[in-house]
């Protein structure tokens, strides 16, 4: 039963296969207009961009870009050829990730996310034109628990390269597709479904699979969502329709020095009995296991390296097994085949050492049908699945069925559940006729269905209609709030294009009751816009249409479940999300709290009051982001208004006194220590609240022996960023709306800037009277200055070179200055609060038991 659910969950309902599309999936193609306004905006923000109008080179790589393997379908071959994007971005960050969904939401221009390009489906060609987004290069590994085995990489990371580094903790992938050298994890998560490994671990739609994703949303201000658990599968294997995937955490299993080996059999029959008697044998380790019916390696892959050592040996026109083992195993292995009638081909030898000429697993899997598309440009290929118990009663049936001419079984061991089963990944040869093969493919899948073989269809490029699962309510719903505008990948997604789901129920594993883990937002829900379509994955509006009693009950117990798992996996990293059960029960010994502390006030002709507490929210965001995964920081509700009594001249401004901002910081202070955090960082964005920060940092350090670290968000850059992009006076006295915070609006809100009125706001301590002077009206560090108004500085309120601003400069200055916070949040999470204030004075007052 549990084996039928998974497979259900995989294929969809059999139907489907055969369901003619009643949308129109390319739709109208985006308006050139729309896309320059897109890559103008992208450039702006200092995002790499390809854009296909710029040169003949350029085109032929925005179209490169635009490719998969969809060519294996006669079908897609025909539907997709042509399609391609009208530019490329080059994401090397999350936050070109983020600048490329905001841009493409508000300018709804459509954004096709594209790991490597391996897939089979057409899962990265763009339908409608409009944007590629490349996440190749985002290719780092974030965490690695070599305790454990538990990886947590960037989306664009190759598997080959992730392997070799887990391997070298002895930790190994436990599945992978035949691409495995060119493939990324997060294509492989977010197009693929299965591969290598999948007989032991099963594929990536068993719970587990996949741990953890981390997804920025489409919108016109994108949020990051921190997935794990259960909340991974809207996003698994849906080519990228309702999010971005830019990191990726996976379970490992132990390294093995594998073993390959290639068995001959008389008959089909006897073959596939052994593949399933090695999947099913528990003193035996195999990692792959595929079945090759004769006459697959002496004439489609005939060409091959295997296929000439197996023709020396006379085994070319047997029926042939491959194996990857474990040494230990290939004693019982032999003595198997032996049992099915069967011979080794030849001996063993170490995968490492390519006897075979490639990986074995490059025999397996797509991989198969890549070789005979080169030998015959005419042959593709059926994914179907035989379910465990009747595996091979269904391929005697469908030799009964099929001669070798039509089609060519090749099968993987697959355990589907708790039990082996086959992926069959049959050749077919359908013709050279376009659209007679086209037919011949169609009549074929149709008898599968009809003989209780299910279906995975890959000459659909539509997700319901062949993927690796049927969208229901709960993927619409999440597709609802993290892609508003439709503009991921449009075309894929039936459900979206139509209006409604295709079931009438969520199955209770891809349900998403539970909150999504935010790790940027403001605690608004995706679907609070009125205007936006209802959520039907609601409790309300589920409940209205499962009219089983039962169904509901076992939904209800599923979720119950559901919801301790994620409170015990929580990873929001936002104070006012956890629940006060999580505080009380939570290992908050090395955490981190961060206070943000803003200011609403004037800030010239050119910026809108909240400057301060706009870009400092932007760049915790994004300091939250790059923080590692297993460090553990909160950020305490922000505190918008503040010390702002320089100017208060200046109309809108909005502020509170010393006294009082320092009995609030210092309560709030005392908050967290109550709450077992020993760490706090006030994360200033305003200079005038910085000095009496300090005092407070040290009231508490006194009051609560906590470490207590005051930091100016745009003085935190590393490597020099700031001083590489503005002159040294700017640093010194553009203090309050000049180059720096003008620049930083620009790339975060440019909309809320008036360019026009960007001045060189001159500061009146920077001029030949001044210097050389002991008395100084503002000076850095500890040296003689006066109180000041802001216009003492300058009668528009505001100091510096606003009019050398520029977008471009704002979006380094923003990586740069996050970055500076991450560091501070994972240097304060290693340090050790007890020994940081742990020194006792050497001489202490004798009136008084007081700590020090």
């Amino acid at each position: 039963s549990h084996a039928r659910t998974v497979v259900a969950r995989l294929v969809g309902r059999a139907h489907l296969a055969r369901r003619s599309l009643a949308f129109d999936a390319s739709g109208a193609r985006v308006s050139p207009e729309a896309v320059a306004g897109a890559v103008a905006e992208l450039r702006e923000r200092g995002v790499e961009v390809v854009d296909s109008a710029d040169s003949d080179d350029a085109a032929r790589r925005v179209a490169l870009a635009s490719r998969d393997f969809y060519w294996y379908s006669p079908k897609l071959k025909r539907e997709l050829r042509g399609m391609k994007g009208d530019a490329l971005v080059v994401a090397r960050s999350e936050a070109d990730v983020v600048n490329a969904a905001g841009v493409a939401a508000r300018r709804e221009v459509p954004l096709t996310p594209r790991g490597a390009g391996t897939g089979n489906y057409g899962q990265a060609v763009p339908t409608r034109g409009g944007i590629v987004l490349d996440l190749s290069p985002m290719d780092q590994i974030v965490s690695f628990d070599a305790r454990d085995g538990i990886v947590r990489a960037r989306a664009g990371i190759n598997l080959a390269r992730l392997e070799e580094e887990t391997r070298k903790e002895g930790w190994e992938l436990r599945q992978h597709p035949s691409t495995r050298r060119t493939a990324t994890l997060g294509g492989f998560v977010a197009g693929g479904s299965t591969g290598v490994g999948a007989m032991v671990h099963g594929g990536l739609a068993e719970d587990g699979a996949v741990l953890g994703l981390r997804v920025v949303t489409a919108e016109p201000s994108p949020r990051t969502l921190e997935l794990r658990g259960r909340d991974v599968f809207p996003v698994v294997h849906a080519y990228g329709t309702n999010g971005v995937v830019t990191e990726v955490e996976v379970p490992l299993a132990r390294a093995q020095p594998w073993w390959d080996g290639a068995y001959a059999f008389n008959t089909l029959g006897d073959a596939a009995k052994f593949a399933l008697e090695l999947g099913e044998a528990p003193a035996i380790v195999a990692r792959e296991v595929s079945v090759h019916q004769s006459p697959t390696f002496a004439r489609e892959l005939a060409h091959t390296a295997l296929g000439g050592m197996l023709r020396d040996v006379g085994a070319g026109s047997r029926h042939v097994v491959l194996a990857q083992m474990a040494k230990p195993s290939l004693g019982p292995a032999r003595r198997l085949a032996k049992d099915n009638d069967g011979d080794v081909c030849f001996e063993p030898s170490r995968s490492e050492d390519l006897a075979l000429g490639i990986p074995l697993y490059e025999y397996a899997w797509n991989h198969t049908t890549l070789h005979a598309l080169k030998r015959d440009k005419s042959v593709t290929y059926l994914q179907a699945a035989m379910m465990p118990g009747k595996a091979l009663d269904l391929v005697s049936a469908v030799e009964r069925r099929y001669d070798v001419d039509e089609l060519v079984q090749h099968l993987e061991v697959v355990r589907f559940g708790g039990g082996i089963g086959f992926a069959s990944l049959a050749l077919l040869r359908p013709g050279t006729d376009a659209e007679a093969a086209v037919g011949k493919v169609e009549e074929v899948m149709r008898w599968h269905e009809e003989n209780d073989i299910l279906v995975f269809n890959p000459h659909t490029h539509v997700l319901e209609d062949g993927g690796m699962k049927q969208t229901d309510w709960a993927q619409l719903g999440f597709k609802s709030g993290a892609d508003p505008n439709g503009v991921l990948n449009p075309g894929k997604m039936r459900a979206w294009e139509e209006g409604k789901a295709t079931t009438e129920a969520s199955d209770p594993r891809g349900s998403f009751s539970a909150a999504y883990r935010l790790a940027q937002s403001d605690g608004a829900s995706a679907n609070k816009d009125s205007n936006q379509k209802p959520n039907p994955n609601s409790t309300e509006e589920r409940a209205n249409e499962e009219t089983n009693e039962e169904s509901n009950r076992t939904n209800e117990a599923s979720n119950a479940a559901h919801t301790t798992t994620t409170r015990e996996m929580k990873m929001s990293r936002l104070w006012s999300e956890w629940t006060t059960e999580d505080f009380a029960t939570a290992d908050l010994g090395d955490a981190v709290a961060v206070l943000p502390l803003g200011a609403t006030e004037a800030h010239g002709p050119h910026l809108p009051l909240g400057v301060d507490s706009m870009h400092n929210a932007a760049l915790l965001a994004r300091a939250l982001e790059l923080v590692r995964h297993d460090v553990r920081v909160l950020a305490l509700p922000p505190l918008d208004i503040g010390v702002s009594c320089e100017h208060g001249g200046f109309a809108g401004t909005v502020g509170i006194t010393p006294e009082t901002a320092a009995t609030q910081w210092e309560e709030i202070g005392s908050c967290v220590a109550r709450a077992g955090i020993r760490k706090l960082i006030l994360y200033n964005s305003h200079g005038g609240n910085h000095a009496l920060a300090e005092v407070v940092a040290r009231r508490l350090r006194l009051k609560h022996r906590m470490i207590a670290a005051l930091a100016l968000n745009l003085a935190m850059d590393v490597d020099g960023c700031a001083a590489s992009l503005f002159p040294e006076d700017e640093l010194r006295f553009g203090i309050h709306g000049g180059g720096l915070e003008t620049s930083v609006m620009m790339h975060l809100r440019p909309e809320l800037v008036d360019a026009g009125k960007a001045l060189n706001f001159a500061s009146s301590a920077n001029t030949p009277r001044t210097k050389g002077k002991t008395l100084q009206r503002h000076a850095t560090g500890f040296g003689v200055k006066t109180g000041w108004a802001s216009q003492d500085l300058n009668p528009h309120g505001v100091v510096g070179d606003a009019a050398d601003a520029s977008c471009a400069k704002g979006a380094k200055l923003v990586e740069s200055s996050a970055l500076g916070l991450a560091r501070l949040i994972e240097e304060m999470h290693a340090t050790c609060a007890d020994e940081w204030t742990g020194t006792a004075p050497l001489y202490p007052p004798q009136g008084t038991d007081e700590e020090f």
